[in-house]
């Protein structure tokens, strides 16, 4: 059943299909807490790195079906973490089923002192259980970030919907090794460079790359005008009313004027052992034994070579690149292996090169504030873009505001389609006369609070104003109307989204347009 067109289900039983006995649990969510819903970044700022989303909610429990220790329970043992969740909301005109949240149980526990014997739900994104299995990967050469994180998704047996952006980074070498998954994104995204980012959104894992902002019409036109206008009253037709109680963060403590980032030059070696066993290995007759091999750099080409007695050893790869490979030896009678090697290609560092980016000006005001990225698998030029750009886009302060708008029922269908539809990256207008606000901002963070699951749904975002944009007219002396007392100075490592060389748009393809950093 939906309350107010909402719809919360459980898998208990695990088989994926929400449909089973006590899995709708709509009518049980208590009014307290508030049903809450948070995906974005994980701080304020561009600068912030990749979140997990959550929701918490209560559920009445007198009939003790829930109770995770109730033996009598239908639902016994089911009960615990693991378990899919998903909230749907079915709009009330056009029918759509909106889908505003999926994840899993985190945490189960019950309150037996309370009227209702509530159970109590903490809930992760599916992003927030990959856990610490570590991965390992083959080795992946001229790689775009993109289809990097989608490679660490299949690995991680990611099973939700996917909304991945090619990358403008172009990784010499990739490869993943005893990290987790949500390490892995994190140095790809860092990688990547500001704005880019990764979340889960409703099930959904979503990558933006560092154009993203430039090129894409929700970033680039307001999707709504929010107000706190001063006299009440006034203002624009078709703006959204502010809640009283805005933050305004003035975004000092964002400051990054100072930007190092050493990379790792390599290339092939010539072929070597990348990986020695000396260890007696008995094999018995038809017996199988298996080894895993780990070497100090990430290899290719890999073979195997066998030094052994008694009868034949046949020797399978798990596969030849990587950091690591398991070795799986096979004989038809008794044979032992006295010696084991794994001859590849070492892919080695062969120089380590220093981008430095720093902002003379802002470091004599503010002091020396560097930027934590980690972009260890960005080339010398992706990486001199990215700090080019984190320095020209950070090193002045960049506020911060957030704001909450409200939907009640009978309020206009509009305040409905507005909190349903914002998402990271939308930008929108907000007007707050009380603060001297009136501009543009990029969404970072969206916050929903289901209040008596929709008597009130607010709507809670944290925005930045957006990246400084190149001047409509750079200096350019061969250009008229460009040169002295015409053009301004460019911002080094700043894009024009109306320049930037782009195949498919008009007038900004070969000749016409010019290179993104």
């Amino acid at each position: 059943m939906a309350v107010r067109g909402y719809r919360l289900t459980v898998d208990w039983s695990g088989d994926n299909s929400h449909d089973g006995p006590h899995e709708d649990v709509t009518s049980r969510v208590r009014p307290d807490p508030v049903l809450e819903v948070t995906y974005g970044r994980d701080s304020s700022a561009t600068a912030g790195q990749i979140p997990t989303g959550s929701m918490g909610f209560a559920l009445n429990n007198l009939d003790r079906v829930l109770s995770p220790q109730n033996a009598a329970s239908p639902l016994a043992g089911k009960v615990r973490p693991g378990r899919r969740v998903q909230l749907t909301f079915t709009h009330p005109t056009t029918g759509q089923i909106i889908n505003l949240w999926a994840g899993i149980t985190d945490r189960v526990f019950t309150e037996p002192n309370t009227a209702g014997l509530p159970l109590s739900v903490e809930c992760l994104d599916a992003w927030g259980r990959p856990g610490a299995e570590s991965l390992s990967t083959p080795l992946y050469r001229g790689l775009r970030t993109g289809d990097a994180i989608n490679v660490v998704l299949d690995a991680a047996g990611w099973t939700g919907g996917r909304d991945i952006d090619p990358g403008a980074t172009v990784m010499p070498w990739w490869w993943a090794e005893d990290v987790d998954a949500g390490t892995a994104i994190e140095r790809i995204v860092d990688s990547e460079g500001p704005p880019a980012i990764a979340y889960v959104q409703a099930g959904t894992f979503v990558f933006r790359d560092r154009h993203h902002r430039l090129i894409r019409d929700r970033s680039l036109t307001s999707q709504g005008m929010y107000t706190h206008i001063q006299p009440a009253g006034t203002g624009p037709a078709g703006d959204y009313k502010i809640l009283r109680g805005a933050i305004y963060d003035d975004g000092l403590s964002n400051i990054v004027n100072s930007c190092t980032i050493n990379v790792e030059e390599r290339i092939p070696a010539d072929r070597a052992e990348v990986w020695v066993s000396e260890e007696p290995t008995p094999i018995g007759a038809g017996g199988t034994v298996t080894i895993f091999a780990q070497a100090d750099d990430p290899f290719m080409d890999a073979t195997v070579v066998v030094d052994a007695v008694g009868g034949p050893v046949t020797v399978a790869l798990s596969r030849t690149s990587g950091r690591s490979t398991i070795l799986t030896l096979t004989a038809p009678s008794d044979a032992l292996v006295n010696r084991l090697s794994v001859v590849a290609t070492p892919v080695t560092v062969a120089r380590t090169v220093k981008i430095v980016e720093e902002d003379v000006s802002s470091i004599d005001e503010f002091g020396q504030q560097t930027w934590q990225g980690e972009p260890v698998w960005a080339s010398a030029s992706d990486a001199q873009a990215i700090a080019r750009r984190v320095v020209s886009t950070y090193a002045t302060a960049r506020p911060i505001i957030t704001v909450s708008i409200a939907y009640a029922p009978g309020m206009p269908s509009r305040y409905l389609d507005q909190v349903m539809t914002r998402q990271v990256s939308d930008r929108i207008w907000l007007r707050i006369d009380p603060l001297g606000v009136n501009g543009p901002f990029l969404i970072e963070r969206v916050h929903h609070e289901i209040i008596r699951l929709g008597a009130i749904h607010r709507l809670t975002l944290t925005c930045e104003v957006p990246d400084p944009v190149q001047p409509a007219t750079v200096f350019t002396f061969d250009v008229a109307g460009r040169g002295f007392d015409q053009g301004g100075f460019g911002l080094s490592g700043i894009d024009n989204p109306a320049t930037m060389l782009r195949f498919d748009v008009a007038g900004q393809g070969f000749d016409q347009g010019f290179f993104a950093s």
